[in-house]
């Protein structure tokens, strides 16, 4: 039987809350599991579990012009960094740089276009 993954929907319901709200918001792949099993009822663990659905979730936006909305999802909050799946996960995201100081710019770039972006209401 195949291991569950998350609903792609009601992914992109909570991290469009994390976009809408306050300008630079991002939270970690724990609170992303808390919030998804509230609005869900099921829980994934925060790691080992978020990387597909995440890549697919860009992929999709990409065929819509959209920005990668995973770039809000971090593995700590100090420093705010993607976890390595992330990077080149789909075409709106580059290959990962190897310069902290590029990962940094190219990182900050998508979170501010993701916050920039006018989200609809479900996932297209």
């Amino acid at each position: 039987m195949a291991k569950p993954t998350p609903n792609l929907d009601d992914l992109y319901v909570v991290l469009r809350a994390w976009a809408v709200a306050k300008p630079g918001q991002i939270n970690t792949y724990t609170e992303l599991s808390k919030q998804y099993q509230t609005r869900t009822g099921d829980w994934f663990e925060p790691h080992g579990s978020w990387d597909q659905p995440l890549g697919a979730l860009n992929k999709q936006l990409h065929g819509i012009g959209a920005p990668a909305l995973s770039a809000l999802v971090v593995l700590n909050k100090d420093p705010p960094e993607p976890g390595g799946g992330f990077w080149g996960c789909a075409p709106n995201v580059p290959p990962r740089p190897k310069a902290d100081i590029q990962r940094l710019a190219d990182w900050s770039r998508i979170v501010a276009a993701v916050h920039g972006y006018a989200w609809p209401a479900a996932l297209p």
